[in-house]
C-alpha cells in the first residue's frame, strides 16, 4: 500500500465507517457541528489548509484516511485518522501514519506535527507511540461525549533531524 491523496469519490465509503455520534465524536472532536455527511465532509476537504490522505486496498476498496492540517509556519496536526474495520489491528495504521509523516516532513518541510485523542482510545496512543509520537499534556474530562466525560491526550511527533 501506498500512500494517496484521498478522492472525493470515496467520501461515502469513509463516512460509512462512523456508525454513531461517538463514533463521530472520537473521529472529528467537534468538527462537523452542523451534521456529518457527504456534503459538509467534501466543504470540509476544499480548506486550504487540509491536505487529505488514504491507502486505497487493490480491489479499490478504502484502507485507511488521515488528514494534515496546516498549523503556523512549518507545524501541522494529524487529524481524523481512521483505518477500515475491516483491516485493524494488523499494522495498518501504524503503516499508513508512517507513510503520512514522512509526506509531511519530507515533501512539506514540516518541523513538528500534533494530534489529540481521547484517553480512553489505548490502540490509538500505542500506534501513534509505535512512530515516535510523545504525550505532552494530558486534559482531564475535557469533552462530552454521550453522557460522559473523556479525556484528552496531547502527542506531538518532532522532525526526526530536529532538536529541540
Amino acid at each position: 500500500m501506498k500512500l494517496e491523496e484521498f478522492p472525493n469519490n470515496k467520501i461515502s465509503e469513509l463516512l460509512s465507517w462512523i456508525k454513531s455520534e461517538e463514533d463521530k465524536q472520537f473521529w472529528s472532536g467537534n468538527t462537523f457541528q452542523k451534521g456529518l455527511n457527504p456534503k459538509t465532509f467534501a466543504i470540509h476537504l476544499q480548506r486550504l489548509n487540509v491536505s487529505s490522505h488514504c491507502f486505497i486496498g487493490p480491489k479499490k476498496s478504502l484502507i485507511a484516511y488521515g488528514e494534515i492540517v496546516f498549523s503556523g509556519l512549518n507545524n501541522g496536526v494529524l487529524c481524523r485518522v481512521i483505518i477500515n474495520p475491516l483491516s485493524r489491528k494488523n499494522g495498518v495504521g501504524k503503516k499508513f501514519i508512517g507513510q503520512l509523516l514522512i509526506w509531511a516532513f519530507h515533501e512539506k518541510s514540516l518541523r513538528k506535527i500534533t494530534l489529540n485523542t481521547f484517553g480512553h482510545n489505548h490502540p490509538a496512543r500505542k500506534c501513534y507511540q509505535s512512530v515516535g509520537f510523545k504525550e505532552v499534556a494530558f486534559k482531564k474530562n475535557f469533552r462530552r461525549v454521550g453522557n460522559r466525560w473523556r479525556d484528552l491526550v496531547i502527542m506531538e511527533k518532532v522532525h526526526p533531524t530536529i532538536k529541540i
